[in-house]
């Protein structure tokens, strides 16, 4: 299974880079509900999905440019966290389907953060899959996280 718990430290990271990338969005009138909460739980997700893979978080605060979190090889990876067990896989409106672009789902129970599935942004970002404001699918329309462990998970 696909459960990664974070230390006190990387804790104390995401809610430190999660509060900034909260105040960023608000002192520059991003558009959006912020909340503190959405933005460290993301930042966790993020923090949880880099330390499977080996990878550095992208700690950047401000606006992100690259419209991703991380790249496993050629491919372009968005990490969407949700705090609830059965959650969908939420995005926004203002993504495009991008060639080699995914996005991973990711649950939170803190400290324990289980990357659930992952999805093409091409099967993501269509009309059929809007509601309530951005798209959303379920988790049982993922891909397993099997499919990009197998190539992508660096050796430790």
């Amino acid at each position: 299974m696909n459960i990664i718990t974070l230390n006190t430290l990387e804790r104390d990271l995401a809610a430190a880079a999660g509060e900034a990338r909260y105040n960023q969005n608000v002192d520059n009138n991003i558009p959006g509900h912020h909340q503190v909460s959405h933005d460290v739980r993301g930042m966790a997700g993020e923090i949880a999905v880099c330390k499977f893979y080996n990878k550095y978080p992208d700690l950047r605060i401000g606006p992100n440019s690259l419209g991703h979190d991380l790249t496993l090889g050629e491919l372009c990876v968005d990490v969407k966290t949700t705090k609830y067990v059965t959650g969908y896989l939420d995005v926004s409106l203002k993504h495009n389907p991008i060639s080699n672009f995914l996005y991973i789902l990711v649950t939170e129970e803190d400290p324990h953060y289980k990357m659930v599935g992952w999805q093409w942004s091409e099967y993501v970002i269509q009309e059929a899959n809007i509601k309530d404001g951005s798209y959303k699918i379920e988790q049982d329309t993922l891909r397993h996280m099997d499919e990009l462990n197998s190539d992508f998970k660096e050796r430790r």
